[in-house]
């Protein structure tokens, strides 16, 4: 055989390789059907279809802001449960189990790239029957304060990493010490979302090392609260240079998952034990854990900060 034709018929082997590499990219890695089992999504939770989609809503003029699910009245004696964040699989398992025993619902909300880094631990929330909601893509602070396009980046990103691994699409947003405002709750409303949450009451876990210190604390929460459960370290957002942007998460950006190591004696009290305490107390008080949809929702208006009143001056 001449090298002329040995030559082509390596040619011939490696375009039959390249076609094929990209036949995956294209058809196996850039668009996956929902449920598949996915390995790596550094293509397809870019969203690239998604945003673009959200931004041509976020132009309408007659876009109407999503809408707030805030508080029951005061004499309606039951409370909602949510985790802001996303904890690694052993936690969750536990607090899963804590609240299948009590038989109470819980909204899990997730940061993207957690759900995207931990796709069995989103599946066994959904599996339990628990609501899973968008937590943006980082558990990014402030993102009221963020460019409208890196608002609905966030927001899609996290829809899509979400509905691609549980089949599930989120109908709840929060975000980390976020005031809510038209502007956000227009890009929400884009992005598909049709609620924002608002907490009332914070159980601050770190803060309580026993049942009594646990029960004392839910004697104090108001009937009709939404109780939000902080479970991951937020993200401050990354410094904006005009001009330019990156869709990338920085490495400063991604949201914390501690890798804890196991006790070796016994098992340290942990965030599943108390909210076991919580759930306790909440019902030896009377009060229902209820479903999120069962609470009021509004179109929410800021409060505006009222003036105080200045001292008079002598003489006047």
């Amino acid at each position: 055989m001449s090298y002329k034709k040995l030559g082509l018929i390596v040619l011939l082997v490696l375009a039959v390789i390249v076609g094929g590499l990209i036949y995956v990219r294209d058809h196996v890695i850039e668009a996956p059907h929902p449920g598949a089992d996915i390995t790596d999504l550094s293509a397809t939770y870019q969203a690239r279809e998604e945003i673009a989609k959200a931004m041509e809503e976020r132009g309408k003029a007659d876009l109407q802001p999503a809408e707030v699910v805030t508080t029951l009245p005061a004499n309606v004696s039951a409370v909602a449960i949510v985790f802001d964040g996303l904890p690694e699989r052993p936690l969750t398992m536990r607090l899963l189990d804590v609240l299948a025993r009590h038989k109470v619902p819980a909204v899990f909300f997730v940061e993207g790239q957690n759900a995207a880094d931990q796709p069995e631990t989103l599946k066994a929330i959904q599996e339990a029957g628990q609501e899973i909601g968008n937590f943006t893509f980082v558990g990014v602070t402030g993102i009221e304060k963020q460019p409208v396009e890196e608002q609905i980046s966030q927001l899609c990103r996290t829809q899509k990493v979400i509905a691609m691994l549980s089949e599930f699409t989120p109908k709840y947003f929060r975000a980390p010490r976020i005031r809510y405002e038209d502007e956000i709750l227009k890009s929400v409303k884009a992005a598909g979302i049709p609620y924002a949450v608002k907490e009332n009451a914070w159980f601050r876990s770190e803060a309580m090392e026993t049942p009594e210190q646990v029960a004392a604390y839910a004697a104090t929460v108001p009937f009709g609260s939404i109780i939000a459960v902080p479970v991951a370290r937020f993200v401050e957002p990354k410094a904006v240079t005009p001009g330019k942007s990156d869709n990338r998460p920085a490495v400063d950006m991604k949201p914390t998952i501690k890798d804890e190591k196991p006790e070796k004696i016994a098992r340290k009290v942990d965030l599943a034990d108390k909210v076991d305490w919580l759930l306790a107390a909440l019902k030896g008080r009377g009060v229902e854990i209820a479903p999120l949809e069962r609470f009021r929702k509004i179109h929410y208006i800021p409060a505006i900060p009222q003036p105080q009143p200045q001292p008079e001056k002598d003489g006047e």
